[in-house]
């Protein structure tokens, strides 16, 4: 089947299956050898031409959920990044927060002075040898695609802003790095525009070190939409009142009553919580 099978990607392009592609995803999940032939096996079974993607991870999460929840949350990483919404502040503050993790001072949604007019930045960075203003740009939906006016318009902010501190002799900031953030992927022509523009561009697996699937494997910190043993409304409720990250519940335990969840539910999502974070308990 491998580099025969023809499957349909989120974008309406159509793609030859990989199993390697899949192998792959699964490992990074944290499923074992073992595991992961297994259900490649099933996957692959009465596979209909022209599946997309999406059928095929829907199938492979539904597989990896009846072995293990919390292996099931990893491998569902990006789709729970999408259910953060709907709109994009959840996902400015889960941004921010890895950036806290990597030691920098945060600020979200910060109203900055530019020369002409103000502005208002997602995420500013402050670091001990950097200082990063990141716009932030979420979609909910798979086969979004950043085009070349995202980095265009954002660049021209950021240039604004850096010549109001030109002007100014005492700036907060006496330079900074401005990146552009999104949780699918930029087009190839937004790409090239930024490394021409010095623009630090993060997509879902772009650039090939440091993207942001990287970023989040990196930090450690998986959102509430990650948890399998919660449903649409629950993971909301919990957006709602700004509990974002899965180490929030694992600090804060008590904040799971907020879902409803009561007894041994309660214990089956305490458990996949503390896998997330892994810090599972003795």
């Amino acid at each position: 089947m491998e580099n025969k099978f023809l499957i349909r990607k989120s974008s309406g392009e159509k793609q030859h299956y990989s199993a390697e592609k899949l192998y792959n995803s699964l490992r990074l999940a944290g499923a074992s050898a073992g595991v992961i032939s297994a259900i490649i096996e099933e996957v692959e079974k009465d596979l209909p031409e022209g599946i997309s993607t999406r059928g095929i991870y829907k199938k492979a999460f539904r597989l990896l959920r009846s072995r293990q929840h919390s292996l099931a949350a990893r491998y569902s990483l990006k789709n729970a990044i999408m259910e953060l919404g709907p709109s994009g502040y959840p996902f400015e503050k889960f941004i921010g927060e890895i950036f806290k993790k990597q030691g920098f001072k945060v600020n979200v949604g910060v109203i900055v002075q530019g020369k002409c007019v103000n502005h208002e930045i997602d995420v500013i960075a402050t670091g001990s040898n950097v200082n990063i203003m990141a716009e932030c740009k979420y979609h909910n939906m798979p086969g979004k695609v950043c085009n070349v006016q995202v980095p265009l318009y954002i660049h021209s902010r950021f240039e604004d802003i850096r010549k109001k501190m030109q002007l100014t002799p005492v700036s907060e900031f006496s330079s900074f790095e401005g990146w552009v953030i999104t949780n699918t992927r930029f087009s190839d022509d937004a790409e090239k525009y930024g490394r021409c523009a010095g623009l630090h561009l993060v997509g879902w697996d772009y650039p090939q070190q440091g993207s942001l699937k990287d970023l989040v494997e990196n930090a450690g910190l998986f959102p509430v939409t990650a948890i399998t043993g919660l449903n649409k409304k629950q993971k909301q409720l919990l957006i709602d009142r700004n509990i974002i990250l899965c180490m929030d519940l694992y600090s804060h335990p008590e904040l799971l009553s907020l879902t409803g969840l009561s007894g041994s539910n309660l214990s089956r999502v305490m458990k996949e919580v503390e896998e997330l974070c892994s810090l599972v308990t003795p």
